[in-house]
């Protein structure tokens, strides 16, 4: 029996498990980062968004123009509503909403990879001749900033979309009381803005660079070993422990 053939066979076995093990765990760490930045905007709470219509409702009544809000992911709509009704914007019925006033906050989010930064805006829409005052700016002032658009952005939509009424007051497109709104209270803690890729997972991506670190050298050694093993230089230990037993 040829033995030096049968060890290089085995050891050419051993290689391919090796490189298999390197394989699977980059394969890991690679699913893990093209994954980590993009975790889905959570939807609406079904309550809020129609608590908030009552409110927007009950102020369309009051100053007899409708208010709405729409909120877009780059330019694709994620969430609309209005004082018509959740999914309906402030147009889509001129003859109950001949005067109008819509917020439309606008966020953008980027890989780490890219070399753009993660970014939200607002903007007013209005049908109303003496709007000019109407200023995007203001919804920092009352709670519902950028900021806070781009940590949480469908829930600060609706927030900056209950402002509406109040906004119009302030500008003097709208006369009368707000009514008050549906529930109050104060809004949590800003979560940090931006990607926190790095910041939020460490612990994982320092255990996948040990993993990978780790097989990459185990892969080194076992090659190493294989090699010295078919010059005769090194003997097989599992075989020397099996041939004892």
């Amino acid at each position: 029996m040829d033995t030096s053939a049968s060890t290089g066979s085995k050891s050419k076995v051993k290689e391919g498990v090796w490189i298999a093990v390197v394989v699977v765990v980059g394969l890991c760490a690679w699913g893990f980062f093209a994954s980590g930045d993009n975790d889905p905007v959570t939807a609406a709470d079904p309550v809020d968004v129609t608590a908030v219509v009552a409110d927007l409702d009950r102020a369309a009544t009051a100053h007899g123009i409708c208010y709405g809000w729409q909120l877009l992911d780059s330019s694709s709509p994620v969430s609309t509503g209005s004082n018509l009704g959740a999914g309906r914007r402030v147009t889509d019925d001129p003859q109950r909403c001949p005067k109008y006033v819509e917020v439309r906050g606008r966020y953008r989010y980027y890989p780490d990879s890219s070399e753009s930064e993660d970014y939200a805006t607002y903007s007013i829409t209005t049908n109303l001749s003496n709007a000019s005052h109407l200023d995007p700016s203001a919804f920092d002032r009352l709670g519902a900033g950028t900021s806070r658009l781009l940590a949480d952005p469908t829930s600060t939509i609706l927030d900056a979309a209950q402002a509406l009424p109040l906004l119009a007051q302030e500008a003097g497109v709208a006369t009368g009381a707000v009514p008050a709104a549906s529930a109050s209270g104060t809004p949590a803690p800003l979560p940090s803005a931006g990607s926190d890729f790095w910041r939020d997972r460490w612990v994982l991506l320092v255990v996948t660079g040990v993993l990978l670190a780790g097989a990459v050298v185990t892969l080194l050694l076992g090659i190493r070993s294989s090699r010295r093993m078919q010059r005769g230089e090194e003997t097989d230990a599992f075989e020397k422990t099996a041939a004892e037993r």
